[in-house]
């Protein structure tokens, strides 16, 4: 049996295999939000927005910070939102951005008018709660603001923004063709839209009692990745105060390079534009094809992420963090404990097979080679309830644990640095597709079903309710106090980080945990 290398391979498998996943309704109003008053009235620097409460949680939906990047401003750094009129209803959420049908959570649409965020505030009139602005996961390809409903945060005493930013192709063209007056400019429009983003936020904050100066950026796997690119980015300096990256390992070399990037882009206009050569000739192609052309084509590449180099991301993250050219803000950053049982259980689901002992040697050898031996003693088939999850253990600790390691270490060189992992079990599936024959624990994407039980996960449980509200009051607290647990104890002692299990949140050893003496005796 093969096996894909990640955890977000799968995800992407199960999808194109044609398993439906529950997405948010766009244009349809935030469930239970339809009162409107005073307090849900408000001001912004572009003109007045009408809200909604359901009593316990204000919002505004579909909030244009930038002007729609479609017809000239396809493949263009996003351009100020034109002013309004009057009062702009603010009830319902705007369209996705352009993407297929490809990587769970992927919503299929056309839409290009889609630079849209969304506003969830305490229905209170007490301003100055920190703000918390979410970078939603899917590899830069896939998904939208409006799928996570973040109201278990905004209760704890937050201001939560939810952002669409373009995807896939729309948001990380690196072409020649794109590029501006000789200069590399392609590649990361996506990540300039959160920018924009964040820069609304400082701008309007206060208006929904936010405080402008205490922003987090917070995002899981693609988002978590996008916020290592802000922690390293000249041109994010000074939009935000504090980060929480998820299942994203910023030390790690996870964007493409520019030459990667560029050829892997250059292919991409090759096939679809085939007639042309000249620079300005593939432009006018390119900026004259159907959104669904350039969406067929990112199904097919599975994920399209940020490129290094130009301004946005002049070099690679982890060569910022190593060299120290990183936002002196504090950061949360963790993983969940085993990431990689979403690749195993999703390939069972997917084969309709069990993993079998065979299977799980024959991967070692595949991926590890000449240090298969070595991994196949440390890590016992006896020791686990199946093959399955041995495996998933064995590429969890060298595709996540490991890498988070050296990640947290390089960032504690520069910043305050707490680590976490989410070690919870018997955790909530995805809605739409059988589960595996076992009980999963914290595989990849779950941290989500605890934040904000997006629709495409199981409703939580009475057990997974204490899991989230754990996770709920850290995040918030770090939010507010740039400290995980408020008392300045997470850091302390020499295994500094601190797990959230079904009996509460407990310090761990992650090298323990994870047999990291193993892997960097091995150099992986």
């Amino acid at each position: 049996m093969a096996f894909p290398k990640t955890a977000k391979a799968v995800a992407a498998t199960i999808a194109a295999a044609g398993i439906a996943v529950a997405t948010a309704a766009y244009g349809a109003t935030a469930a239970g939000a339809a009162p409107r008053g005073a307090d849900t009235l408000i001001d912004t620097d572009l003109g007045a927005l009408q809200g909604a409460t359901d009593g316990a949680v204000r919002s505004w939906l579909g909030v244009p910070y930038a002007a729609p990047p479609e017809g000239d401003l396809r493949w263009e750094s996003p351009q100020p939102a034109a002013a309004w009129e009057g009062v702009r209803e603010a009830t319902a959420f705007g369209p996705a951005c352009s993407q297929g049908q490809g990587n769970i959570p992927g919503v299929p649409s056309e839409d290009e008018d889609c630079l849209y965020l969304n506003v969830y505030a305490p229905d209170s009139r007490r301003g100055d709660r920190p703000v918390m602005v979410w970078f939603h996961g899917g590899g830069n390809s896939f998904g939208a603001g409006s799928q996570y409903d973040p109201s278990q945060l905004v209760e704890e005493g937050t201001v939560v923004v939810t952002v669409n930013y373009r995807q896939g192709l729309f948001g990380s063209m690196a072409h020649p063709a794109l590029d501006e007056g000789g200069a590399v400019t392609s590649g990361n429009w996506g990540l300039e839209d959160q920018q924009a983003a964040m820069r609304w936020v400082r701008e309007n904050a206060e208006a929904f009692g936010g405080d402008a100066g205490n922003v987090t950026i917070f995002g899981e796997s693609g988002g978590g990745y996008d916020v290592c690119a802000h922690l390293a980015s000249p041109t994010s300096a000074g939009l935000f105060d504090k980060a929480i990256v998820q299942s994203a390992l910023c030390g790690d070399y996870w964007a493409p390079s520019r030459e990667e990037g560029q050829d892997r882009d250059i292919a991409v206009a090759e096939t679809l534009c085939p007639d042309d050569e000249a620079l300005d000739a593939v432009e006018a192609c390119l900026r004259a094809l159907e959104p669904a052309a350039l969406n067929a084509v990112v199904v097919g590449l599975n994920e399209v992420q940020p490129v290094v180099g130009g301004p946005v991301m002049p070099v690679a993250t982890a060569d910022a963090i190593a060299a120290g050219d990183i936002a002196d803000v504090p950061v949360l950053i963790g993983i969940n404990r085993e990431e990689e049982q979403l690749t195993t259980g999703g390939q069972e689901i997917l084969s309709g097979e069990r993993i079998t002992e065979a299977d799980y040697f024959q991967t070692l050898d595949a991926q590890f080679g000449a240090d298969a031996d070595a991994i196949a003693a440390e890590y016992p088939v006896g020791d686990f309830t199946n093959p399955a999850k041995a495996l998933a253990a064995v590429l969890t600790d060298a595709h996540w644990a490991a890498p988070l390691s050296r990640t947290a270490a390089a960032l504690a060189e520069h910043t305050d640095t707490f680590v976490y992992e989410l070690a919870a079990t018997d955790t909530p599936w995805f809605s739409s597709f059988d589960s595996p024959e076992w009980a999963t624990d914290s595989y990849h994407m779950v941290d989500v079903a605890y934040l904000f039980e997006p629709d495409f996960f199981e409703a939580r449980t009475a057990a997974q309710e204490a899991v989230a509200d754990d996770m709920a009051e850290a995040w918030t607290t770090f939010a507010r106090t740039g400290d995980p647990d408020g008392r300045g104890r997470w850091t302390e002692g020499e295994c500094a980080a601190r797990a959230f299990t079904n009996g509460g949140v407990r310090r761990t050893d992650l090298a323990e945990v994870h047999h990291l003496e193993l892997w960097e005796d091995l150099g992986r």
